[in-house]
């Protein structure tokens, strides 16, 4: 039987990011979640492990029952995320909106990038979707 496929999901602690969960956990059912989180410029790495731990407490229900895991990567959050989804041989990409980082296009400059440049699928969940997602149930 083979493993299921990787899932690489940019995860920074705002909405567009837990959307983003929210979306990959209905669209993906099965698929292993990795959230990959950038530690910025004088982001210290408790910072950016904290960032992480915190996934849960932060309206993220959808992942008690996922199987995911997470890294912190230093550097450009674009190329992060890009190397963490070659690494894994990830199925596809998935990104949120208007994040932490500054906005130098419609998508956001992470974004952008990464739609940009990916060898793979990528959806990336607009503000308008994310508003949606939160106010529908789980199936």
């Amino acid at each position: 039987m083979t493993a299921p496929r990787w899932i690489v999901i940019g995860y920074d602690g705002s909405s567009a990011a837990r959307a983003a969960i929210t979306y990959a956990v209905r669209t993906f059912r099965g698929r292993r979640l990795m959230l990959v989180h950038a530690v910025g410029l004088g982001e210290s790495e408790a910072a950016a492990e904290s960032v992480l731990d915190d996934v849960l407490l932060e309206g993220n229900d959808e992942l008690a029952d996922a199987r995911w895991d997470a890294r912190a990567v230093h550097g450009n959050a674009a190329e992060g995320i890009l190397r963490i989804a070659d690494e894994l041989d990830a199925e596809a990409i998935v990104l949120g909106t208007r994040g932490r980082g500054s906005v130098t296009s419609l998508l956001g400059s992470v974004s952008h990038r990464v739609v940009q440049f990916a060898d793979r699928p990528v959806m990336v969940v607009s503000p308008a979707a994310a508003a949606r997602l939160a106010d529908r149930v789980a199936p």
